[in-house]
């Protein structure tokens, strides 16, 4: 039952990395479109969307973290092992380097996304 518990953790932990920078692009993406457009409907639809998009990631990131910590303790009996036994564990380094690139990329995908946010917020004289 335990095995079963922390191969649930692990899968959701690489979906939650995966849900980080795709949250985050879809969120860039969308402030591209406005900057391009310059339409006032879009700009409006993209700072109503963006609050709900920071919880998506936001509990992502949180989840990330917390499942991260799980799988730390877990990583040795429930991955490493495995991994080892069938001669993979190259590829299981691969997988978690580039699951780590993409998570930090995300994150600075947000920090972007976030000061296009604020320069939308202070061209309508929000704050």
């Amino acid at each position: 039952m335990v095995g079963i518990l922390v191969m649930m953790n692990n899968y959701f932990h690489d979906f939650a990395t995966a849900l980080v920078v795709v949250c985050t692009y879809g969120m860039l993406m969308m402030v591209r479109y406005v900057e391009r457009s310059g339409g006032e409907e879009s700009r409006r639809m993209v700072l109503a969307l963006y609050p709900r998009m920071v919880h998506l990631t936001g509990g992502s990131v949180v989840f990330v973290m917390l499942a991260g910590v799980v799988r730390a303790f877990t990583y040795g009996d429930y991955e490493w092992q495995s991994a080892v036994s069938n001669n993979q564990v190259a590829a299981l380094m691969v997988k978690h380097v580039i699951l780590f690139a993409l998570f930090f990329y995300g994150l600075g995908l947000w920090v972007k996304v976030h000061r296009k946010i604020r320069e939308f917020r202070m061209a309508q004289g929000k704050s």
